[in-house]
């Protein structure tokens, strides 16, 4: 794995990528899907009415309708309780708290990297495999 820090190293240069980190297939079949975030979700969540019933259509980091009809200033963001909605014309903002399940989802893109883990595991077992990451700038 130095070798290829190394080499990152060289097309990115020394502060090109950061916060080496990993994770064991044990350390991830041990994870607790379900735990729920520290504080509501930045981004509030928007519905639309639906013969069906609400539809999550998005999330807003910033809506200049529901700024307007909250009294916000342009860029002001707050952290609203679990739970707060409001009705703005024909959408409906709520406040979540999510889980870790609604940001890893089973069969979001992360479902080939969880299957390479498996595979890897059932050979060489569950604490002999670790997905490695790091982060750019």
């Amino acid at each position: 794995m130095t070798a290829r820090f190394a080499q990152l190293t060289d097309w990115y240069g020394e502060d090109g990528f950061h916060g080496t980190t990993w994770i064991t297939w044990a350390e991830v079949k041990a994870v607790d899907w379900d735990e729920p975030a520290e504080k509501t979700d930045s981004r509030l969540h928007e519905y639309r009415q639906t013969p069906d019933g609400l539809r999550l259509t998005g999330k807003a980091s910033w809506s200049p309708a529901f700024a307007k009809a909250v009294g916000l200033e342009t860029g002001e963001h707050r952290n609203w309780p679990e739970g707060s909605q409001w009705l703005v014309g024909d959408t409906l903002y709520r406040a979540v708290t999510i889980r870790r399940r609604h940001a890893v989802t089973e069969t979001g893109e992360w479902q080939p990297v969880w299957k390479a883990m498996e595979a890897l595991a059932a050979q060489h077992g569950d604490d002999n495999v670790r997905l490695v990451v790091w982060f750019d700038d």
